[in-house]
């Protein structure tokens, strides 16, 4: 009996973990260059069954024990192309990130491109909505001027300022679907992703004055929370049935 309680409650939690995950990506919606995540399951232990016909031809018979959450993988199909007329957005089309430093000097990826202006002592910066460092080929501060007219950014993401120019740091990994989310749009690298690699030119296209819209497909994910309500409720009283099976032989007397 103890079993069934387990059993229910491992599927509410699991499809709690559904629900949260789906509630983060509607509310990404419109975040410039968000990637949806998908939640994956896998049973859990299963056990081992005596089976009470000695003679019956099953002889393996095999107890489910729940599900859980066995991993949350990022979705990294290429999100829509959404037009500012901004100079200093900038989205890559095809599988690349920029290059960020973060304040405690760890480097961090995105493809996030709706940049920004910092002017410092010693000069004007590139930095991104949170003020992290973009970063050049050379993974040093990306320093401009400070008249953001004058940018103009080349497809393979050269930035032409008037008699100087600077070359954006664009990265790319041998299995993107192994980076590591770090919140804020940023994704850091793993064993899984491999290390960064400067990126072919010809792999990737950067775009001036447009930034990249979220992938989340808005009426998948609301069918999917759907679906996880309804196994949600299901639990639920799989869980109440279970509990008051437990309260009847409780009470039963002689």
């Amino acid at each position: 009996m103890m079993q069934s309680l387990s059993t229910a409650a491992t599927g509410l939690s699991a499809q709690q973990q559904k629900i949260d995950i789906i509630a983060n990506n509607i509310a990404n919606v419109n975040t410039a260059a968000y990637k949806s995540t998908d939640a994956r399951f896998q049973d859990t232990l299963y056990t081992a069954m005596e089976n009470p016909d000695p003679d019956a031809a099953a002889t393996n018979l095999q107890r489910g024990t729940g599900a859980l959450l066995s991993s949350a993988s990022v979705n990294f199909t290429q999100g829509s192309v959404v037009s500012t007329g901004e100079t200093l957005d900038l989205m890559i089309e095809g599988d690349a990130f920029f290059k960020l430093e973060r304040p405690d000097g760890s480097y961090a990826y995105t493809k996030d491109g709706s940049f920004g202006l910092s002017i410092e002592e010693d000069g004007t910066y590139l930095v991104n909505a949170d003020g992290y460092y973009v970063l050049d080929e050379n993974d040093e501060r990306m320093q401009v001027s400070q008249d953001a007219g004058s940018f103009n950014v080349h497809r393979d993401g050269n930035i032409i300022m008037g008699d100087t120019e600077a070359q954006l740091g664009i990265y790319t990994f041998d299995n993107t679907e192994g980076l590591l989310a770090a919140g804020g749009n940023l994704y850091t690298e793993s064993a899984s992703s491999g290390a960064a690699a400067a990126a072919n030119p010809d792999d990737y296209r950067v775009e001036q004055g447009v930034l990249e819209g979220s992938n989340v497909d808005l009426a998948s994910e609301l069918t999917h929370l759907m679906e996880a309500q309804r196994v949600f409720s299901l639990a639920s009283r799989a869980l109440q049935t279970a509990d008051e099976m437990e309260g009847l032989a409780n009470n039963l007397r002689r």
